[in-house]
């Protein structure tokens, strides 16, 4: 039975969550303006390489119209290109480029970086230690 210490330590972690995610996307130079979801998409293509827009669009639960728009803009500024499925010639995936990689590899360093600054700036070493206790905690509800 969930009890009101459960939801109140859910409401904490899921609003933890969700203002650091705010914040964090603050911390990235962004001069091409990519919308969240344009980012989402190359974050999401990163472990494979490439995706069906109908996977992508799951994932992300947008439409496929929307996802349309986001990979032609995303191929415009040279961040994926497309490619024809080798099983189904009606189907054609987007691949995340070099130029793409790293896009996502200087964003993911700025903001690490700004992170990084932010908790030697404001913690003690005892702080950080137990920091990363309650986030070793934590990662277990992330696991499938």
């Amino acid at each position: 039975m969930v009890s009101p210490l459960d939801k109140e330590v859910a409401y904490g972690i899921r609003d933890l969550v969700t203002k650091m995610a705010r914040r964090l996307r603050k911390q990235v130079s962004n001069p091409e303006q990519l919308s969240v979801a344009e980012l989402n998409v190359l974050y999401l293509m990163i472990p494979t390489g490439e995706m069906l827009p109908s996977e992508l669009s799951d994932q992300l639960n947008i439409s496929s119209q929307y996802m349309s728009q986001v990979l032609n803009r995303l191929e415009e500024l040279g961040y994926i290109s497309r490619k024809p499925s080798p099983k189904d010639k009606r189907k054609t995936f987007a691949v995340l480029t070099a130029k793409g990689k790293k896009k996502i590899q200087v964003t993911r360093q700025e903001r690490e970086e700004w992170l990084a600054d932010q908790v030697s700036k404001q913690y003690s070493a005892k702080d950080k230690e137990l920091i990363q206790r309650a986030i070793k905690l934590i990662l277990i509800l992330a696991e499938p």
